[in-house]
């Protein structure tokens, strides 16, 4: 009868039938003599599917692995705009950040990216002015584009806003979509 061992595909018997594995080994009737056979086996190759979820990896993970493949620790991806939360999937539904494949694991594996926007702040140095509509203090990748309103001074034309969008002054500045940073406006 052939043996079964997790995490490996029997090869068959060598020994007394050969050096040969063979998956059958028949012992007739009327052999005779002392008999030894020894099971050969061959580990199975699983896969490792990520889905990075709009993510790109600095380093690839394995594709695949074995029972006898040593420890090793998936990559993160990385996405702009977004603080990588996780994994989900073989290792279960709550994100985790370092995913351990340990040496004797066994089965097709398969893991989901999670992501969270990141938020990120707009400060305003209005030199003496003020706004008359409010501009956003904060914004993520996903916000729409928007157009920065303008301040007024009494006794100042405004000659537009230098910082994050460069040193020549600007009268109008939209941020698009799909921006992302700390941004810092200057009133000229």
């Amino acid at each position: 009868n052939a043996p079964v061992r997790e995490g490996y595909t029997f090869k068959g018997f060598t020994g007394s039938n050969g050096d040969e594995p063979q998956a059958d080994v028949k012992i007739e009737k009327g052999t005779t003599g002392v008999l030894s056979y020894t099971a050969n086996w061959e580990a199975i190759e699983y896969t490792i599917t990520i889905d990075a979820d709009g993510g790109e990896f600095a380093e690839e993970n394995p594709t695949s692995y074995t029972i006898e493949s040593e420890d090793f620790t998936l990559n993160a991806p990385v996405r702009e705009g977004y603080t990588f939360k996780g994994f989900t999937g073989s290792n279960g539904n709550e994100p985790q950040a370092d995913v351990k494949i340990e040496k004797g694991t066994t089965g097709n594996l398969s893991y989901t990216a999670n992501w969270e926007l990141v938020t990120y702040s707009i400060t305003y140095e209005l030199n003496g002015g003020e706004l008359t509509a409010e501009n956003p203090a904060q914004y993520n990748f996903n916000t729409p584009d928007f157009t920065l309103n303008n301040p007024k001074k009494d006794g100042y034309v405004f000659a537009g806003w230098t910082g994050s969008n460069g040193i020549a002054p600007q009268g109008s500045v939209t941020v698009l979509q799909g921006s992302y940073g700390d941004l810092r406006y200057v009133a000229n």
